[in-house]
């Protein structure tokens, strides 16, 4: 794991230079600074303090939106005519993702080292993704590193949106339901016993609603721990279960049938496919090593099987619409689209065509969902608090008659 390493060293002139970098060990740093035409004086390894800001930096990811400003830059260095190991030191110095700028360090020593840069970024597969190493190979077999770099960066552009959009389906519902879910939760653990003691004292007959809820109330108050514990075992054994090979397909298939959840995923599916292959195969990648970079991407059981078809399919020599058409998860239109590409000889048009219109649905069908989703869970709230009200209400009620027939 790369570590901070502060060093101090001297240029041609006699100059002091000093500064900080993360690398594997001291030798990756001296060969590093050597690279920059410094003499090393000092390396250190920088002990931080313990903070909240170390602890994100561990922790966090490599996002597309970094991989995006990395391509876009690397794209615009090459274009420019830089020598590539001086578009990697220029990287490391603007890169501020503490993990990417680790990787980036070790590209730079390995390419220096005489590796392609392709074969560099291949091994970091956490940080740099399959589509991004294929596309790199490609580009430098053809000198078109530039054109792919710039490709790429469209690539991760246009998956940091639609992964926007996705989360945007999907946040609001989570936020509202777990807001409800602690707010049910206090009113029955802590407001709700209250008036179950006045009830007590008053002798009071409880209706049905009442004492089922006093039941679930008492429950949680005395058995909290074993509520969240059971909770956490329960939604850690479906990912398990949902991991497993023989049960991962029927997940899918079932998802995909879900009423209108079903369709968004199948869209998000194929504008995904649609957008991934059509960038591998306008750079220069050969069909069936681009469908293979796919299946290694997407997660969507029925998508692979579809996929692994498709390159038996063009083993035989037969074309990449048929198989995709005997597959329950593209559409008809997909498939005449891709079957037009292929007759015409510009199937990467036809891809980008395809992922550009069902961003544009996902993005559609996203709007009206929040839009739907927002009254309805709204609305389950209501009726979540009603009834705890109404319990409450009921008993007072009886108080209230009791209390008028005394007098």
């Amino acid at each position: 794991m790369a570590k901070p390493f502060e060093y101090k060293a001297k240029d041609r002139t006699g100059q002091v230079v000093t500064g900080t970098i993360l690398a594997e060990n001291e030798a990756a740093v001296a060969a590093y600074i050597r690279g920059q035409g410094y003499y090393v004086t000092q390396i250190k390894e920088k002990k931080e303090p313990f903070s909240f800001h170390s602890l994100i930096n561990m922790v966090r990811r490599v996002t597309v939106k970094d991989l995006a400003v990395f391509c876009r830059q690397f794209a615009t260095m090459i274009d420019a005519g830089l020598p590539l190991l001086n578009c990697l030191s220029i990287l490391i110095d603007q890169t501020y993702n503490p993990k990417l700028k680790s990787a980036v360090q070790d590209v730079y020593r390995k390419v220096q080292e005489g590796e392609t840069l392709s074969r560099a970024l291949g091994n970091h597969p956490q940080v740099f993704p399959v589509i991004m190493v294929s596309m790199v190979e490609a580009g430098e077999l053809g000198g078109v590193l530039d054109e792919v770099l710039n490709r790429l960066a469209v690539h991760f552009e246009k998956e940091h949106k639609l992964n926007e959009k996705v989360k945007s389906a999907l946040v609001y519902p989570a936020v509202v339901i777990a807001m409800a879910a602690l707010s049910v939760t206090f009113i029955l653990t802590f407001v709700f016993p209250t008036f179950m003691t006045l009830f007590n004292n008053l002798k009071v007959e409880l209706p049905l609603l009442t004492r089922v809820l006093l039941g679930v109330s008492h429950f949680l108050r005395n058995y909290w721990p074993g509520v969240f514990g059971v909770a956490a075992a329960g939604i850690y054994g479906v990912a398990l279960l949902a991991r497993q090979p023989r049960v991962r397909p029927v997940i899918d298939q079932v998802a995909l049938r879900l009423p209108v959840f079903g369709m968004l995923l199948r869209k998000i599916a194929i504008a995904r496919f649609s957008r991934m292959l059509g960038t591998l195969v306008r750079g220069g990648v050969p069909i069936i090593s681009a469908l293979d970079v796919v299946k290694k991407t997407t997660a969507n059981w029925t998508m692979i099987k579809a996929l692994t078809s498709a390159q038996a399919s063009i083993r035989d020599g037969l074309g990449l619409a048929a198989p995709l058409g005997a597959s329950s998860i593209f559409t008809p239109m997909v498939v005449q689209m891709v079957a037009i590409g292929e007759e015409t000889g510009e199937l990467d048009k036809m891809l980008e065509k395809i992922a550009d219109f069902y961003e544009s649905d996902v993005d559609d069908m996203v709007s009206r969902l929040s839009s739907m989703l927002e009254p309805l869970l709204i609305g389950i709230l209501g009726a979540v608090i009603g009834l705890i009200v109404i319990a409450v209400v009921l008993p007072l009620f009886d108080v209230m008659t009791n209390f008028n027939r005394t007098l």
